[in-house]
């Protein structure tokens, strides 16, 4: 009975194995990724799916003030590989604030273009993620290159000053916007997403706002899941129905 019950518990210890490596496997694969950009060493990360295949779609993070794109890479690795998207997390210059003198859109393009090509990527499904600050400057990038990224989504933020809403003038396309925060928010209030919203929709841009009763600011592990599946809802089935086309806006290099 004791080499019975031994066999069986090797049994059952084989199969706790195999399924706990097939996890593993399961897992997107993050590295550190560098970039020299206008004289600077920039870093992001890069997340791979393990059935690396042709014409995966991309999604781009852009993290929290304070945070970095490793944190964020990390956050989205498990549902990144389930869903089979190729995930790039860059950091900003400084990691305070995402800004278009330090982090034009000319860097964030240069480090797509590189994974696009190096990986045979679908183009026309290129999409953006922001989160916090990282949410702020999401909106703002959507506004000046509609016409390269297929759809946005962002998490615990919007537009809170009157300059904020003049890129709304650059815009080519109408691009699909989505806005996810929480109801107790403590950085950005109801009314400032609220007009972001109406600001948006009155241009005519096709948005949609989900309020989450009870949650908080923070991008943390609980509230990211649940963000990721209904940004990633939102976001996927929205295809770009011409070759991307991207802005170079050189007033930004001074």
């Amino acid at each position: 009975m004791y080499q019975g019950m031994s066999l069986k518990l090797r049994f059952i210890t084989a199969i706790f194995v195999a399924d706990l490596a097939t996890a593993t496997a399961a897992s997107a694969a993050c590295a550190p990724q560098t970039l020299p950009f206008a004289g600077v060493q920039r870093s992001y990360v890069l997340c791979l799916p393990p059935d690396l295949k042709p014409n995966l779609p991309v999604l781009l993070l852009l993290h929290g003030s304070g945070s970095s794109g490793a944190r964020m890479a990390a956050l989205w690795q498990d549902f990144a590989a389930r869903e089979r998207i190729i995930v790039v997390a860059p950091d900003a210059r400084h990691n305070e604030a995402w800004n278009l003198k330090d982090d034009s859109p000319d860097f964030l393009h240069a480090i797509v273009n590189g994974i696009e090509t190096r990986y045979s990527a679908d183009r026309r499904r290129l999409y953006l993620f922001g989160q916090s600050g990282g949410a702020v400057y999401a909106l703002t990038l959507a506004m000046l290159e509609s016409d390269y990224f297929a759809a946005v989504a962002v998490h615990a933020g919007g537009w809170r000053s009157s300059a904020e809403f003049k890129a709304i003038q650059f815009a080519r396309r109408k691009i699909p916007i989505k806005i996810i925060v929480g109801d107790r928010d403590e950085y950005f209030s109801m009314s400032s997403v609220h007009r972001t919203q109406g600001g948006l929709s009155a241009a005519g841009f096709p948005i949609e706002l989900e309020i989450v009763p009870g949650q908080h600011h923070g991008f943390i592990p609980q509230i990211a899941a649940a963000t990721e599946e209904s940004a990633w809802r939102f976001l996927a089935p929205t295809t770009l129905l011409e070759n991307p086309v991207f802005v170079e806006y050189t007033q930004f290099e001074n």
